[in-house]
């Protein structure tokens, strides 16, 4: 497949190739002012003929003077308003030693961290080649009638045809195939020109969770795809909390129409578990257990989908036994369960912790003792009397009792 990278219309969406490659990803924030103070963006110059964006320069106002100029960004506006207005944007570097025209110290890491990742990237292993050698008949009219209309600014004419074109490539080819995800990523911003944000931050939460662990993180398309969920979320306009009531209100509308086990569906589940995981992380871990049965019984369990949901699962149950709300770990428990199993040492070991949880709390200390004892008979019939898992739980139990 061409690389992503090439074409006026290449860009990360909605932006061209030659105005992406000038800027750097940082958003334009969007302006509001209140009895002339705030921030606005002022200027209209250098308009691009191919995606419509202009150069304007941020500014501190008070009474509408402007005063401090806070940047220069190249904009496309999204809403106006009275009081303000909503932007995607991307920044023109400071300098070239400093791009985000930090203070020296903080450039200093950021530079440094660069390297790094910089460096790390040269020994990332090779991703393995693409299948798409072996399906010659995937590349025929239909996907270049797309591309044709991708490419003449038809976005809505595009997408059908590439949705059409992506599941006969996701029939034949793995999910995390570099030609799959490169072709995910163009419904993606097809998504995007046509107005639907949330179906395309539920697919890019998935293509650049691949690509990250296919491509790696320094790679041109794994950070073209997170320039992109950015921009969707700019689109949607929302805080995390909201966002998270875009997805399910989107994910009800697939299970009404597609089903649950749908793959638009199972995506969209994802990214709303992930979505709830910064506000609600009981709910984010139903949510993900939900989600991570049924896609291991349409997809299976070995299927790169599967394994991204799998994952999420258990960064939300780590994050929830770091947090240490005992309802929150009680949960992180039963999700441990769920993926190693009743009698596995990992589980055994989440129980004991949440006993442990429980045992500080004076009112709870009951809850533990009974907790202990279902995990002692667990310990003991798998690990052994003698184990030293077996051991510490029976110790902690008789200083309860």
């Amino acid at each position: 497949m061409e690389s992503a990278g090439q074409g006026a219309r290449q860009g990360v969406y909605p932006f061209c190739g030659p105005c992406t490659d000038e800027t750097i990803a940082w958003h334009a924030p969007d302006t509001e002012t209140v009895n002339g103070i705030g921030t606005v963006l002022y200027g209209w110059a250098d308009p691009c003929p191919r995606c419509g964006s202009v150069v304007k320069r941020e500014y501190f106002c008070v009474l509408w003077i402007p005063l401090w100029p806070m940047g220069r960004y190249r904009v496309i506006t999204l809403s106006r308003s009275l009081t303000g207005s909503r932007y995607v944007g991307r920044r023109f570097p400071k300098s070239a030693d400093n791009p985000y025209g930090m203070d020296k110290k903080t450039a200093a890491l950021i530079a440094q961290v660069e390297a790094g990742q910089e460096e790390a990237a040269k020994s990332w292993p090779e991703p393995p080649p693409s299948q798409l050698a072996d399906h010659p008949e995937l590349r025929g009219e239909r996907y270049q009638e797309a591309e044709d209309y991708w490419e003449f600014d038809f976005p809505d004419r595009a997408l059908p045809v590439y949705e059409e074109v992506l599941a006969a490539h996701e029939a034949v080819l793995p999910a995390d195939d570099t030609t799959t995800l490169q072709l995910r990523q163009r419904v993606a911003e097809a998504y995007l020109a046509v107005g639907r944000p949330v179906e395309a931050l539920a697919l890019l939460t998935q293509t650049h969770a691949h690509l990250v662990r296919v491509l790696g993180p320094t790679h041109p398309d794994t950070r073209r795809a997170g320039d992109d969920m950015t921009n969707a979320r700019r689109q949607l306009g929302l805080v995390s909390r909201d966002q998270a009531k875009a997805l399910r209100w989107e994910l009800d509308e697939l299970v009404r129409t597609l089903g649950p086990d749908h793959p638009k569906a199972l995506r969209t589940a994802c990214a709303l578990g992930s979505a709830l995981g910064l506000n609600s992380v009981t709910e984010a871990l139903e949510v993900l257990q939900e989600t991570l049965d049924r896609s291991e019984r349409v997809l299976g369990a070995e299927h790169p989908d599967t394994g991204l949901v799998r994952e999420e699962l258990i960064r939300t149950w780590e994050y929830a036994e770091y947090r240490g709300k005992p309802d929150e770990v009680r949960a992180a428990a039963r999700a441990r369960e769920r993926v190693h199993g009743p009698d596995a040492p990992e589980t055994l070991e989440a129980m004991r912790g949440l006993a442990q949880l429980l045992a500080s709390s004076r009112r709870r200390r009951g809850e533990a003792v009974e907790l202990l004892r279902d995990t002692l008979e667990r310990c003991e019939r798998t690990l052994g009397p003698d184990g030293p898992l077996t051991a510490d739980v029976r110790r902690q139990l008789e200083e309860l009792s």
